[in-house]
């Protein structure tokens, strides 16, 4: 079933209307026809069943409203070149992502450009993976106003200390700190452990930005399922 996103979903019965683009998506790429069921996302909880009727008009069937998971997953991270950077956004809305939040570390090459795509590239991703929550993304930031303003569990990844267990994240938001393609700098790395914030071993390689950002997403986001939350 394909998804579209729709900023007001209405009760069952009524009609909905999409914007142009999902709106030539569905009619004129899809050539959806009458009977076709949609499912409509709103990125703020709400999820609902839509069925196409003559005359391209969408009709609501149900609604849902998802409760906000107890655990927010934020991923603070470097700035990747932009057609990572674009293909990094559809995969953290994918895994659930909560926040995403662009760093200013010292070996930092690329500087983070606000795009108007941005948001369609979220909403791609959500699509994608059913996710009923759009991801916000916060201003760029210093590391280290990043880690004065976090609270929570926090990590970032080590290729040392391989035998090193991460503690399970606690109560409250879980992050993951990704640094540029350089890594981040000894100085940086102390600064994070002083900071609470845990190596969490990925593996014996190196990683690329937008590799590491998303095995370490997937590892995180598994141990926030298995603790229930």
């Amino acid at each position: 079933m394909h998804s579209f996103f729709c900023n007001t979903l209405g009760k069952a019965g009524e009609p909905v209307e999409l914007a142009k683009r999902e709106s030539d998506h569905l009619f004129k790429t899809l050539r959806a026809a009458p009977g076709d069921t949609v499912e409509l996302l709103d990125g703020r909880g709400g999820r609902a069943l839509a069925t196409v009727q003559p005359g391209r008009v969408l009709l609501t069937v149900s609604r849902e409203q998802v409760p906000e998971p107890e655990t927010g997953l934020l991923l603070y991270t470097a700035v990747p070149r932009k057609a990572k950077f674009d293909t990094l956004l559809k995969q953290a809305a994918e895994l659930g992502v909560r926040e995403i939040r662009l760093l200013l570390c010292e070996r930092s090459v690329a500087a983070p450009e606000g795009s108007d795509r941005w948001e369609t590239l979220l909403q791609e991703g959500c699509k994608q993976s059913g996710n009923p929550f759009l991801p916000k993304i916060a201003p760029p930031v210093k590391l280290a106003a990043a880690l004065a303003e976090f609270s929570g569990t926090g990590y970032f990844g080590a290729v040392e200390n391989p035998g090193a267990e991460a503690p399970r994240p606690a109560a409250g938001n879980v992050a993951w700190f990704v640094g540029p393609e350089g890594g981040f700098t000894a100085a940086e790395e102390e600064a994070m452990a002083h900071a609470n914030i845990h190596a969490l071993n990925l593996g014996p390689y190196v990683l690329r930005l937008e590799t590491a950002a998303v095995c370490g997403l997937a590892v995180l986001r598994r141990m926030i399922t298995e603790a229930g939350r």
